[in-house]
């Protein structure tokens, strides 16, 4: 009954965290779009509770394990755990990164609308969201649904650095900004891939299934 009850009591934390990667996503593409450097502050301070979230959950996880020495689905719940925040934290890193350009690409006037930046932020969230939904809920289609949805993260991301190198062709003098874009798509992308990971853990944790670098693979049949 005391497992069950950590357990419980941890995922509400794991929770906690995804939202707060979340929202630093949210304020991240909102920082950029607006060039509002305060938003891109708070996303800096806010990483600390993010790292900090962290180390709690897998202070957590070794407890349980080493005092209850669960077994089978509530063996691989604990370490799905320990994986996913990991990639949650990870999360965190990216989106303090894109407020770290965000602040200096707010010092001169936007490139253009940044429409492919802003569906990729809000696909990164969902998977997220959903990500960690499919790992508390075993839902394993949800699962898939977001490894699936990397891959049209993976082709904005390309579409948009295509784009990008047009703005270089016309006037060499965007290099800059091309260059600050170009890293901010980028951390959205990882992102996308941090969420598929935790969808992979998601299938691993209800059917005992790895499924890691299956999705990989496949492509190159």
């Amino acid at each position: 009954m005391k497992l069950f009850q950590e357990l419980e009591e941890t995922k509400e934390l794991v929770v906690k965290m995804a939202k707060l990667v979340q929202q630093a996503i949210d304020k991240a593409i909102r920082s950029l779009n607006e060039q509002n450097t305060e938003l891109a502050e708070e996303i800096i301070r806010g990483d600390d509770q993010i790292d900090g979230l962290e180390v709690e959950l897998e202070r957590r996880c070794i407890r349980m394990i080493a005092l209850y020495q669960p077994e089978a689905g509530d063996l691989r719940l604990i370490m799905g755990i320990y994986k996913i925040v990991s990639d949650l934290e990870r999360m965190g890193d990216e989106a303090e990164n894109i407020a770290e350009r965000s602040i200096m690409l707010a010092a001169e006037p936007p490139l253009k609308p940044y429409v492919n930046l802003t569906l990729m932020a809000e696909m990164v969230k969902e998977m997220v969201n959903d990500g960690v939904i499919s790992f508390l809920q075993n839902d394993t289609v949800l699962a898939q649904k977001v490894i699936n949805k990397d891959d049209m993260v993976d082709e904005l991301y390309h579409q948009l650095e295509r784009e990008l190198i047009t703005y270089v062709m016309e006037d060499p003098k965007n290099i800059k900004r091309v260059i600050h874009l170009s890293f901010v798509a980028r951390h959205f992308e990882r992102i996308a891939d941090h969420a598929e990971n935790i969808a992979e853990v998601a299938i691993y944790s209800a059917e005992g299934e790895i499924v890691k670098h299956k999705h990989s693979q496949e492509d190159q049949l």
